[in-house]
């Protein structure tokens, strides 16, 4: 909780502190779905995104006649289609796959965070490769984890905590859209997923939960609080700092959370604004002058801020 507030907008002091912290080399951004949602790019045309997991989810009860609970939830509605309707998780995967990977160009986001060559560490548990071709574009050297689903080497990965200028590590958390064996959708992957996240061997590799995330700033992106995304990281990750007392600086970028939400997740040491993904990219290429060609923003060429 910061100053005893629960119900927190974004303000100035707010924006400096994730800054301060993208300035120290030692911020760590986490990437959602909500990241890739539509927007309006500088013309006002509306940009189409990819679906959220509860689009994809009521896509795929569309497909099997769901009627087994909530339509919205993934995890369930997944889970239903292969073991109930289907009986094939490749019949899954083709639909998963054809839906990911509709054009779709990259959101404002994930251009500022490829320009941000202090933010050497990404991860994110979007199966789409927006992020990947972004990084590319702007002449990042990329180096790729993916998660491998019930692969017993999924942890196997290691690399120099000591990044080039230029080097950015990816972590796909829940696999890939080019490995459609590799995604995390159903309910029971995601039981193993946690079950299995601490191991040695089939757990998130020990770089990212011991080399870094110990020692970063948490920037939560395009996370709706709620999601199993979102939980999943804070009981495989995260909910040892709370259960030590310790404090973690983590903050969460979310539009119109609930007040429970809200509530819920400061008491637990992520600080929740209310903010539009697309606004926070525009403040952070204001500070960095960075460009946003998607909103017509170009680079300064005098008077940079520092």
């Amino acid at each position: 909780m910061v100053n005893g507030q629960v119900d927190k907008r974004m303000e100035r002091e707010d924006l400096n502190l994730i800054i301060n912290a993208i300035d120290s080399g030692r911020c760590l951004a986490f990437l959602g779905a909500g990241a890739c949602t539509p927007f309006k790019n500088n013309r006002g045309e509306e940009i189409p995104g990819l679906p959220t997991g509860s689009q994809l989810a009521r896509i795929l009860a569309d497909k099997c006649r769901y009627s087994n609970g909530h339509p919205d939830d993934l995890l369930k509605v997944a889970e239903y289609f292969v073991y109930t309707c289907s009986g094939s998780r490749e019949d899954l995967e083709k639909i998963v796959r054809a839906e990911i990977q509709k054009p779709c160009q990259p959101r404002p986001i994930h251009t500022v965070l490829a320009q941000l060559e202090k933010i050497k560490i990404i991860m994110t548990s979007n199966y789409d490769t927006l992020m990947e071709e972004e990084l590319r574009q702007y002449g990042r050297r990329l180096v790729s984890n993916i998660y491998k689903r019930g692969s017993s080497t999924a942890a196997h990965f290691n690399h120099s905590p000591l990044l080039e200028e230029d080097e950015v590590v990816l972590h796909k958390m829940h696999g890939t859209v080019e490995d459609p064996e590799s995604i995390v959708i159903t309910e029971s992957d995601y039981i193993y997923y946690l079950a299995n996240l601490n191991d040695k061997d089939r757990g998130m590799p020990e770089y990212f939960r011991k080399t870094w995330i110990p020692f970063c700033t948490l920037l939560f992106l395009g996370y709706s609080l709620g999601d199993w995304n979102f939980r999943v990281i804070w009981e495989g990750v995260l909910s040892g700092y709370a259960a030590a007392n310790l404090k973690k600086s983590a903050y969460a970028l979310v539009r119109n959370p609930s007040h429970q939400q809200k509530t819920f997740w400061t008491r637990r040491n992520i600080d929740v604004f209310d903010q539009d993904l697309n606004e926070f990219a525009k403040q952070l290429a204001e500070h960095f002058n960075l460009e946003i060609p998607q909103l017509g923003i170009t680079k300064r060429t005098q008077g940079v801020k520092s």
